[in-house]
């Protein structure tokens, strides 16, 4: 029997609380904050301040993206993706998820801070 090498992959599988309780289905999320929609398929996270500008690989940073349109933003300024329609709903279903695992206001008051920093070094 011949060993293979493993070949490398292209992207990085973060994994987060945030995203093992959406593939669950316990964050009932139907579009990301660009309005593209999400699946467990679909589903990726994001680099709200993009690790190449400091942003850590952390809940406070994360949010669910469409693997695409994550991939499209790559460390482009974020308020150039976001659909405010889309974010407010982002925010409710967080404002309104509570899984035992996961508090969606405790992960708001982390992630929000981090989203205003985001947005206002982009201007």
């Amino acid at each position: 029997m011949q060993v293979q090498p493993i070949q490398p992959s292209l992207t990085f599988q973060y994994s987060s609380i945030l995203k093992d309780e959406f593939k669950r289905g316990a964050i009932k999320l139907t579009k990301d904050i660009t309005g593209n929609p999400l699946s467990k398929k679909t589903a990726s996270l994001d680099h709200t301040i993009p690790k190449s500008k400091g942003g850590k690989s952390c809940l406070a940073n994360y949010n669910i993206m469409n693997r695409i349109a994550n991939k499209l933003r790559g460390n482009q300024p974020l308020k150039d993706f976001i659909d405010l329609e889309s974010l407010i709903e982002y925010i409710i279903v967080m404002l309104n998820t509570d899984t035992g695992k996961f508090d969606g206001i405790e992960y708001l008051k982390k992630w929000l801070p981090n989203l205003k920093k985001e947005i206002k070094e982009n201007k």
